[in-house]
Formats: structure tokens, sequence, C-alpha cells
């Protein structure tokens, strides 16, 4: 009984060594997509910062706990009740601050401030000019929306809308859609592949630029598509260029 009970026991820490460095590399791909994540609180990021140890990842982690998230041209929808100048879409200025219309006067500096602090942030600046406001601030981010929806180009979309919304403000998707074969691209690279469906910006780690790309199902292909235009192209090129030689 007791070499069974020995060789189970044995049997049991050997799965465990086996199954550390596994558990290990979950761990710290789960700090990356901490770190990548729009939405993470600064709860979050120090204890992904404080399991890093002393890495590049632990330092990027520090930079983005010290700077904050926002910049120059990032915008932010902002809905105060009961004030109509408050309630619009504004502009992160050249310093990281945002000035906003009377009733507020100054300008609320973002300097260190994470997106998921914005909120509760806005919500104290704008309680020192009206009192017991309620406010509803949602960073957005800039991506582009290719493929087959309605309206390609750039859009700003709420940190915590899903993939379905991004393609809603691009008009939503033509007939010839793929809505289960969707890719995200960062600097002309595809990393993530999926559905348009219940998947959230945030938990993609989705950043200002990346494009989203949805599948075609148009008859000939997508590589039929892109010849036909390349041949547009060179036919008004040419056009063009007979023009000028007469």
């Amino acid at each position: 009984m007791r070499s069974r009970i020995w060789d189970l026991g044995v049997g049991i820490l050997g799965a465990l060594l086996l199954c550390a460095p596994a558990l290990a590399a979950q761990d710290g791909n789960g700090d990356k997509n901490v770190v990548n994540r729009p939405l993470a609180t600064r709860e979050e990021l120090e204890a992904a910062k404080e399991r890093a140890g002393a890495t590049q990842l632990a330092a990027r982690i520090q930079t983005r706990l010290t700077d904050g998230d926002f910049h120059r041209g990032d915008r932010i929808a902002l809905m105060v009740q009961a004030e109509s100048t408050l309630t619009d879409t504004f502009v992160v200025g050249s310093r990281a601050e945002l000035i906003l219309p009377p009733p507020t006067t100054g300008s609320l500096s973002l300097k260190g401030v994470l997106r998921s602090e914005l909120e509760s942030k806005l919500t104290e600046y704008i309680a020192r000019f009206r009192n017991n406001p309620i406010v509803r601030a949602q960073p957005l981010l800039r991506l582009s929306v290719q493929g087959e929806v309605a309206k390609a180009g750039i859009y700003a979309v709420p940190a915590d809308a899903q993939i379905a919304d991004a393609l809603m403000a691009a008009g939503g998707t033509t007939q010839f859609a793929k809505a289960n074969q969707v890719s995200i691209e960062r600097n002309g690279k595809s990393f993530w592949r999926g559905s348009a469906f219940d998947t959230d910006l945030d938990a993609l780690g989705l950043q200002d630029g990346d494009q989203i790309v949805v599948g075609s199902n148009r008859p000939g292909g997508s590589d039929n598509l892109r010849v036909a235009a390349l041949i547009v192209s060179i036919a008004g090129g040419l056009y063009g260029l007979s023009r000028a030689i007469h």
C-alpha cells in the first residue's frame, strides 16, 4: 500500500513539474495580454508588473502606469446629464490635456491617467463646477474597418465595444461578408482571426491604428477583385497620360 501511495505521489509531482513551464508561459502570456488591453486597470497592471520582475515587459507596464493612455488627438465621448455643452466628443490636446466648455474652466490633465480611470477622473473634475454630476465618459479607439463593409474607412469606436459595433460604425457588412471570418491586422500583419460576434475589442488588446478586415464571399474571390482594381487603376492612368500627350 505504501509503495502505491509513494508511486502515486511521485507521479503527481512529475506531472506538476512537466506542467510548470506551460503554466509559467500561460502566466507570461496573460501578463502580455493585460498590458495590451485598452481598459486594463491600475491594479491589474501593477500586479502584472510585479510578476514580470526585471524584464522589458515590466518596463513597458511601468511606462504605461507613468504616462497614462492618452495622447494628442485621442478622442473621448462625454455625456453629462442635463449639460448639453458637455455632451459631445472632445479631442485630447498636445500636452495630454482636455479642455471642456463652460461651465468648466481651465483644463484637465490626463497625464498618467488610464482609460479605465477616465470616467472617475472626469466625474471628479466636473463635480468642481456642478453638484453630483452624472457622467458617462468613453475613451475611443481609431480603427480602420475594411473588407466587406458598406463604408470602409477609419472610425472612432468605444474601447469597451465589440467587433460588431465597429462594423456597424462602417455601415454594417455587405451581402458578401463572411462574418465568421474577420481578421485584425497591425502594421500589415494579421494577429487574430475569428467571428465578428461576441468579441470584445478590449479582450483582443486592440490599439489605435489597428485594422479590422471582413472576409469576402464574392464570386471570383478576393484575388480577382484585386486584379480588377489594378486593371481599372492602370486604365485610368493610361487615359490620363493620353490626355496629357494630346
